[in-house]
């Protein structure tokens, strides 16, 4: 298990439950009015801060409806520097998406809620799906940086690159394929998007990994 990272100080405390209260307030009046009718002014009103201040934490208003996905990285990054390492990074990768989503259900650093929101939100914006896009490099590079430490080599090495481009393909074909929806209980949606990444986990190690190791086996006889 390596070290965690350092608690925040008071003041960085502060700046991160003000950042907190403008992605909720954005996520919940972007999904109610609808994105383009939805103001930074409003935004900024509903959180009680300022329309500079909105803009001092994200470039665009796009970027506050997309803060989730960079938070549940950096959330998963932290989880995953906790769990022991064992030579098997994508079950610790599982372990760790489990673990955090879990702690999702009962509202935590990342409620569950804001993926539906920004999932809904998406759906009906086109602005804020290619922002997406534009950003798709950057999603990944906290949780790249702790596989990379956890292995001892460097995020853009093969090893990481290979274990990345795996997770994120089990992952995404589990919730593409799983009975995960947008609208609903959140708690629901949550249980039912463990059940699909777990379950293409399970499929992956099956028809792929166990045939891999049977035939390393083999040729080493």
């Amino acid at each position: 298990m390596l070290e965690s990272p350092a608690q925040p100080g008071l003041r960085e405390r502060k700046k991160q439950q003000t950042r907190r209260r403008i992605i909720e307030v954005g996520l919940r009046l972007c999904d109610a009015q609808g994105f383009d009718a939805t103001t930074v002014e409003q935004i900024a009103d509903a959180a009680d801060v300022s329309p500079r201040t909105v803009n001092r934490y994200f470039e665009l208003k796009e970027d506050i409806v997309l803060a989730p996905i960079e938070d549940w990285g950096k959330l998963i990054a932290a989880e995953l520097l906790r769990q022991p390492v064992t030579g098997n990074e994508l079950r610790a990768l599982l372990d760790t998406y489990l673990t955090v989503t879990e702690n999702g259900i009962d509202g935590g650093p990342v409620p569950f809620e804001w993926f539906q929101r920004m999932q809904r939100i998406m759906r009906t914006s086109p602005a804020v799906r290619a922002r997406s896009m534009d950003i798709s490099d950057t999603k990944s590079v906290a949780l790249q940086a702790a596989v990379a430490e956890r292995i001892g080599t460097d995020p853009d090495a093969l090893p990481v690159r290979l274990i990345m481009a795996t997770w994120l393909a089990i992952m995404r074909t589990g919730m593409e394929c799983g009975e995960w929806v947008p609208d609903g209980d959140p708690a629901d949606s949550a249980r039912a998007s463990i059940r699909a990444v777990r379950s293409a986990y399970e499929e992956f190690v099956r028809r792929c990994a166990l045939p891999l190791c049977a035939e390393q086996r083999a040729d080493q006889r």
